[in-house]
């Protein structure tokens, strides 16, 4: 769930202005990066929302071509989402490997976040092979909630370091939040959605892209508002600048 999607019962003008401003907030973020020379600093971020607006033209190209019952939707709409899941953990390995900068943990970081990911994809494959699944959407679905459900344990993990050695930069800080209410936020609708089965066409169709509007504006207002220098100054937790 990386992003306001269009289902197959979601068409209507609501929907379509969240998507519109979604890409909006999601050029914005890389566009200040450009013209802040930050690009390459946040990488991973910055390739993270542009495949983000890819994949939502991609899908809505799709919808509008072939219909949003079509083969051709349905191969585009979970192979990008599982596609940004997967990327996610480089995000995720990236704001490790700054939380860890001054650590000797760091040079672990990109191996054991490649494991990982590795060993979820191994497990989702053999639960749908065991099940006799291929490419399905119950497939796709549990997929992206193996993915999401160790990407939820990472960032609290990744918080826990953030505490426990007092990470001061305001811009890290924000986008290390801003991922973990994403998170949270995407396992609180899978557990919904298991528990309540019947709200998966009223309320839970519209968590969605709410969630996703989320982390485009949480990481644009910080690139935008928050300057590179600022920290958080220890014991009264003030924002400066340097």
């Amino acid at each position: 769930m990386p992003g306001p999607r269009i289902g197959a019962y979601m068409f209507g003008p609501t929907v379509y202005a969240m998507w519109v401003l979604a890409l909006l907030l999601e050029g914005t973020f890389v566009v200040c990066a450009l013209r802040k020379r930050e690009f390459l600093r946040y990488l991973p971020l910055n390739i993270y929302m542009l495949l983000c607006a890819v994949g939502n033209i991609g899908v809505y190209t799709c919808s509008r071509t072939y219909g949003v019952h079509s083969r051709e939707y349905f191969y585009s709409y979970y192979s990008s989402d599982i596609l940004l899941s997967v990327f996610m953990y480089a995000v995720i390995a990236g704001l490790f490997s700054q939380v860890f900068s001054e650590t000797n943990f760091r040079r672990y970081v990109r191996g054991a976040a490649v494991i990982l990911l590795a060993a979820t994809a191994v497990f989702a494959v053999i639960s749908a092979h065991s099940s006799g699944q291929g490419f399905t959407t119950e497939f796709a679905v549990e997929l992206e909630q193996d993915l999401n459900f160790v990407g939820v344990v990472l960032m609290y993990v990744l918080w826990g370091a953030v505490v426990k050695l007092r990470e001061s930069r305001v811009r890290l800080v924000q986008v290390v939040l801003a991922l973990g209410v994403y998170f949270s936020a995407v396992a609180g609708t899978y557990a919904l959605r298991n528990l309540f089965p019947d709200l998966e066409f009223s309320l839970l169709k519209w968590l969605p892209p709410v969630i996703g509007l989320w982390l485009p504006l949480a990481w644009t207002y910080t690139f935008v508002r928050v300057p590179e220098g600022a920290r958080l100054e220890a014991g009264r937790m003030l924002v400066t600048s340097q």
